[in-house]
């Protein structure tokens, strides 16, 4: 079996050494070499054309989103970014994404190292093992199946309003995870602004960087786009992105923010914000979930389903990772299967036509 080829950017003596130390722990990777910063990487890449790549954000000569951008214009590969936990690390990281970046990790900080280095061993072979293989379309989410009736469960036409419903939505909640952040930047900012809901969202991601996100959304949006706090009113017209490291739920017409346990793994978990959901609205939802890695947000899909709500996966061939829309439809629960560049439009076209109900 050939092994996955992995080169590494960064010019911080220790941090190439932990990484070339947990690549050459995994049978299946092989450790290519490295370059000190991205001045260097281009020299090399041609010649070493490794299988995916780590990228450091900030290095002398040329920094990680200018070697990001050299890469994604000559020879897309995938990349991992490795940022550092600060809030400008964050906003970078964010940037990194839009620009094609795979996905990220956080160098390991220097409390706890020991913890921190096993997790950062853990997280970085699976996210490895996950895009070596990641084929770039021409346009990273690439809007297919333009014609009417794309394939769906039931084998409805996935484009259509749900004409069949006879409630409101009061409220429309989203989940997601790998590729989450690109996608979410492709639909929140095409949802009018007469919306005339709330909208609740969990991305996977941690502390300062859901901060960041919802400051980048709300700049490029016309409904307001906040980091929810506890104890919120929810309003109408407005996003609330569930914050890094904590759990979002709605209670009684307002955001519950807690330190309560992960939930598949998660904080925030998908699951918890859409089983609160489904509590508060019961059968006037719309759910939606989107690209991501895992299973998380399926159970919740299923009961909100289950309550009578209306539920939509985002479709393979757009998504970065399939595994939490590929959960959900398994579930049996999912009501349309929609392409990313289709989704905002979806869901404008549902909430004004249920309106009258």
């Amino acid at each position: 079996m050939k092994r996955i080829k992995v080169f590494v950017i960064d010019d911080s003596p220790i941090y190439r050494e932990i990484m070339k130390n947990i690549i050459e722990s995994d049978p299946d990777l092989e450790y290519v070499g490295f370059a000190v910063n991205g001045a260097a990487a281009v020299k090399k890449l041609d010649l070493i054309n490794p299988d995916i790549i780590t990228l450091d954000i900030e290095m002398p000569e040329m920094n990680g989103i200018d070697t990001l951008k050299y890469i994604m214009k000559n020879n897309p590969k995938p990349v991992i970014m490795v940022s550092s936990f600060t809030r400008a690390g964050a906003d970078i990281t964010l940037q990194a994404l839009e620009i094609g970046a795979v996905d990220y990790i956080q160098k390991p900080e220097d409390n706890e190292l020991e913890y921190n280095l096993n997790f950062l061993r853990s997280v970085l072979l699976e996210k490895i093992k996950t895009f070596a293989n990641f084929k770039f379309h021409k346009n990273k989410f690439k809007d297919i199946a333009k014609e009417d009736g794309f394939p769906v469960v039931g084998g409805l036409p996935s484009f259509d309003i749900p004409k069949v419903r006879n409630q409101t939505i009061d409220a429309i909640c989203i989940g997601s995870s790998t590729g989450g952040t690109v996608a979410l930047t492709e639909i929140i900012p095409k949802l009018r602004k007469d919306i005339g809901v709330p909208i609740f969202v969990v991305q996977h991601m941690p502390k300062m960087y859901t901060k960041s996100f919802a400051t980048r959304l709300n700049s490029l949006s016309e409904l307001e786009v906040v980091e929810g706090a506890n104890n919120d009113r929810v309003e109408p017209n407005k996003v609330y992105i569930a914050p890094g490291g904590y759990q979002m739920k709605v209670v009684g017409g307002r955001i519950v923010v807690d330190d309560s346990d992960p939930e598949n793994a998660h904080k925030p978990s998908v699951d918890v914000l859409f089983h609160s959901v489904k509590i508060e609205y019961k059968d006037k939802i719309l759910a939606v979930i989107l690209t991501g890695m895992g299973s998380d947000g399926a159970a919740g899909i299923a009961e909100i389903k289950d309550a009578g709500g209306f539920t939509v996966a985002q479709d393979e061939d757009s998504c970065v990772v399939f595994g939490m829309p590929g959960s959900a439809i398994k579930t049996g629960k999912v009501d349309r299967i929609i392409p990313l560049g289709k989704i905002a439009n979806f869901i404008n076209d549902s909430a004004e036509y249920l309106k009258g109900y």
